[in-house]
């Protein structure tokens, strides 16, 4: 065992002799204990602050901070898609005359029954208003296909919500929307679909210009505001009016300035957002979103909780399989309703649904100012004298065609603030390569490493390992060298004797073996 440390105390040796890392050569070739002893404290206390050095470094780096730069870019851009929906879904005459489930609805909710079999409040609150809406949403699907395959005039068309549209100073008629079906709202329409308008300048003039009519007297009882509601969102986005859309009332020019945002956010392990393009669910097929993701989340919950599923909500088609929820039963509104409800304690859609951002997304910032609408002295296109619009409802209402543009007529105006856009874009705020140069530079600081250094601790390693591999076939190189280092601390004691009884130093008395032999080649 003594031959065996005997060679291990010669390779470290060895080796603080040729190491490039500062303190360890101090420590092999201090010539008193007391100097090695420093040495080794000195290399200890800088090892231990390079550790602590390095667990900030590592902690800052595994923290996946990031950095937000806003940068401004000036580009001809593509007009926004438009969606615009009427705030009262279904008129009240032909869509009661068409369903009974509604017809019934409405007569229940104007006799404030006690016996309802739709479960509304027997007082006018809000209660009861909210009950009643949420029923109409249950006949959305009902009420949908009545207007779109049997033709049953019971939504809003384009003849039947605008009376003039500019585009870009130009005239624009029917030819530039397409329907677009809103459970909520019902039959909207769509300007830009197909994203083919661009534009070069800013300001109103250069925007979408339009009048539309509310017709207030066709409104079911329970529609709480009049006006359209507007959704501004690219062309190959999923609208949603009902979450993302911007009120326009009717006796007002809203005017809605339009400023497109580019954001980019960093994915995993920087942030949460998600990479995906499309979802594509049981109950959705489409461009990813995190409302979409929610509800064909919340639709999966409510089918397998219901044993149906909702017609509000994206869905399959209605089999044996998925039947829809629209039977009239109160049961199946109330459990619905205990998955949808913003207070549900059933379901928590931000925990059980897996719905992040998107790390690419294209939105529009919004900025809505309003003015009366017409002024008090403006005499609109159809109040003129010897108008041939087909429509004039004021004559059957003992109103003038001023009062009544007053209170049944908006404009908008959606055009692009500034041509200038916003493009957000997210970077690591300390990346791997920080993280490494950071390292390098502490472990240079206090220990005077290098590569070079680790290199040559890897080759101290290969040694060790190789000479506990081979130290027992070399075994009589290591003892002849003990043995040679012995004699020759024999011959320098017997000399230093010698002198000291005053003798005649002779250096041939000095055996040539006290010259320690060359050491044996250890690779």
């Amino acid at each position: 065992m003594g031959v065996f440390w005997t060679g291990m105390k010669y390779v470290f040796t060895d080796f603080s002799c040729w190491t490039s890392t500062h303190g360890i050569p101090h420590i092999g070739m201090a010539n008193a204990k007391w100097l090695r002893a420093f040495w080794v404290l000195v290399v200890l206390v800088n090892v231990g602050l390079f550790i602590w050095q390095f667990i900030s470094l590592l902690d800052n780096y595994l923290s996946f901070s990031v950095n937000t730069e806003t940068t401004l870019e000036f580009a001809e851009r593509v007009f926004p898609t438009v969606t615009i929906c009427h705030l009262n879904a279904w008129k009240l005459t032909e869509s009661t005359t068409a369903d009974k489930d509604l017809s019934d609805l409405v007569t229940a909710y104007n006799s404030y029954s006690t016996n309802s079999p739709f479960g509304l409040p027997s007082t006018l609150n809000e209660d009861r208003q909210q009950t009643a809406a949420k029923w109409t949403l249950m006949y959305s699907e009902k009420l949908k296909n009545l207007y779109y395959d049997n033709g049953e005039d019971i939504a809003y068309s384009y003849d039947d919500l605008v009376v003039s549209c500019t585009y870009n100073a130009k005239t624009c008629n029917q030819t530039d929307f397409v329907d677009y079906y809103n459970p909520t709202y019902g039959n909207c329409i769509q300007f830009n679909y197909a994203g083919e308008q661009s534009s070069s300048r800013a300001g109103p003039l250069y925007g979408l210009r339009m009048v539309i009519r509310t017709d207030q007297n066709t409104y079911l009882p329970w529609t709480e505001a009049s006006g359209v509601i507007i959704d501004i969102h690219n062309d190959d986005e999923t609208p949603y009016p009902d979450m993302l859309g911007y009120f326009a009332p009717p006796s007002t020019a809203s005017s809605l300035g339009v400023s497109y945002v580019s954001t980019t956010r960093l994915s995993s392990p920087y942030g949460t957002c998600t990479t995906q393009k499309t979802l594509k669910t049981t109950h959705f097929t489409g461009n990813y979103s995190t409302e979409s993701c929610f509800r064909s989340c919340m639709q999966d919950k409510i089918v397998s909780t219901c044993g149906c599923y909702y017609p509000a909500y994206s869905h399959a088609s209605n089999t044996s399989q998925y039947v829809s929820c629209d039977d009239g039963t109160i049961t199946s509104l109330q459990c619905v309703d205990t998955i949808i409800s913003a207070d549900s304690t059933v379901f928590d859609v931000l925990t059980e649904c897996n719905c992040p951002q998107p790390c690419e997304q294209d939105s529009y910032s919004i900025t809505v100012s309003t003015a009366q609408w017409p002024s008090n002295t403006y005499t609109p296109t159809e109040c003129t004298p010897g108008s041939t619009a087909t429509s004039q409802p004021w004559l059957t209402l003992s109103e003038t065609c001023l009062e009544w543009y007053q209170q049944n007529t908006l404009l908008i105006e959606i055009y692009y603030e500034r041509m200038n856009y916003q493009v957000l874009t997210e970077s690591a705020a300390y990346t791997f390569v920080n993280f490494i140069s950071d390292v390098g530079g502490q472990v240079g600081l206090f220990l005077g490493m290098s590569i070079i250094s680790v290199i040559e601790f890897l080759v101290l390693i290969f040694l060790l390992c190789f000479y506990c591999a081979t130290h027992k076939s070399r075994k009589e190189d290591f003892e002849k060298i003990e043995k040679d280092i012995n004699h020759a601390k024999s011959e320098v004691d017997r000399v230093a004797n010698r002198r000291k009884q005053n003798e005649i130093y002779d250096p041939s008395d000095i055996s040539d073996e006290i010259i320690p032999p060359k050491p044996v080649d250890n690779t």
